[in-house]
C-alpha cells in the first residue's frame, strides 16, 4: 500500500466516527509532497528523519512536525491491525523527538478588556466579542465553541453539553455557565432571532450557515488593542490561567478543561506559587 491508500483508508475509517479535522487537512497537505506515491513497505526511519529535519529547516516547530506525524503513524498503525498486516514496518512511530516546554500565553485583565473593546468595533456583528467571552468564561476551545449548536445549550440549568464527537478527547462534558456567559448567549440569541431566526447555530450567522473562522477580525482587533504573540487557543490558557491565579484547585480546571489527565493541567500549577508558601507555613512543631 502507498501513502495514500494508507491515509485515505484511515481518513474515511474515522469519517463514520468524527468530523475530518482541519489539524488532518493541514498535516496531510505537508505531508502529501514528500511521501506522496511512496509505498510504505519501501519508507526507512531515515526518510521520516529526512522530513523532520527539512520541516524544521523550513521554521516550523518540533511540536508542529510531531502533530503531523501523529497521523501519518496513526493511519499506518490503523491498516496494520485493520488488513493484518503484522510485517509491515512502521517508521514513523517511536522517532524520540524532544518534545519542547508546552506554551502558556494569557492575558491580564487590562489585555481581556482592550481587545473586547476593539472586537465590539471591529463588526456590526456581535460573534467575535461574544466568542471571545464565551472563550474566556469556559475554556472551551475554537471548534467547540463555533460548532454548538442552540439544542445543546440548557438556559436554565446554566451549561450546554458537548457530546464525545464534538470535543478533542472524545469524551461527554458538561460545560457550566457563569452570568457572563449567560448573558453573550441571549446575546447571540436575539441577534439571530432578527436577522437569521431558525438557526440551529450559536453562531449562525446567514441561512443555514455558520461561522467558521475569525481569521481576519481577530488579526484587525489584536492589532488595535496592542496585544502581540497570542492566538485564539490562548483564549483557553486565559481562563485556565485566571482560575489557578484566583486558587483553584488544578482538578476543578482539569474537569473543566476536559483534559484526560492532571498532567496536562499541571503547565499551569506555576502559576499559583503562593499555594506552596501558605502550605509549608500551616506546618506545626
Amino acid at each position: 500500500m502507498n501513502f495514500e491508500e494508507v491515509v485515505g483508508a484511515y481518513l474515511s475509517a474515522r469519517a463514520h466516527t468524527q468530523q475530518k479535522s482541519d489539524r488532518d487537512s493541514y498535516s496531510l497537505k505537508r505531508l502529501q509532497p514528500h511521501f506522496g506515491g511512496r509505498r510504505i513497505r519501501d519508507l526507512k526511519r531515515a526518510d521520516v528523519r529526512k522530513y523532520v529535519q527539512h520541516r524544521l529547516d523550513e521554521g516550523v516547530k518540533i511540536s508542529t512536525v510531531r502533530r503531523e506525524l501523529r497521523l501519518f503513524c496513526a493511519a499506518i498503525n490503523f491498516v496494520r491491525l485493520e488488513y493484518e498486516l503484522d510485517d509491515m514496518p512502521n517508521p514513523a512511530a517511536k522517532l524520540g523527538l524532544a518534545s519542547e516546554e508546552p506554551r502558556v500565553r494569557w492575558l491580564t485583565r487590562e489585555e481581556a478588556r482592550r481587545l473586547l473593546q476593539e472586537a465590539e468595533r471591529s463588526s456590526s456583528r456581535p460573534h467575535l466579542a461574544c466568542f471571545i467571552r464565551l472563550a474566556l468564561n469556559t475554556g472551551c476551545r475554537r471548534g467547540e465553541l463555533l460548532n454548538l449548536e442552540w439544542s445543546r445549550v440548557d438556559f436554565e440549568g446554566r451549561r450546554f453539553l458537548l457530546e464525545a464527537r464534538h470535543t478533542k478527547a472524545r469524551r461527554r462534558r458538561t460545560v457550566p455557565l457563569n452570568d457572563d456567559a449567560i448573558s453573550t448567549l441571549h446575546r447571540l440569541r436575539i441577534w439571530q432571532q432578527r436577522h437569521v431566526p431558525g438557526s440551529p447555530w450559536v453562531f449562525g450567522w446567514r441561512p443555514g450557515g455558520r461561522i467558521t473562522t475569525f481569521k481576519t477580525s481577530w488579526t484587525a482587533a489584536l492589532k488595535r488593542a496592542d496585544i502581540h504573540d497570542f492566538r485564539i487557543h490562548d483564549l483557553r490558557h486565559t481562563f485556565a490561567s485566571w482560575l489557578v491565579m484566583q486558587g483553584e484547585s488544578l482538578y476543578v480546571v482539569k474537569e473543566l478543561l476536559g483534559h484526560a489527565s492532571v498532567t496536562q493541567t499541571e503547565v499551569y500549577a506555576h502559576l499559583a506559587p503562593s499555594a506552596s508558601a501558605q502550605a509549608v507555613q500551616r506546618l506545626l512543631f
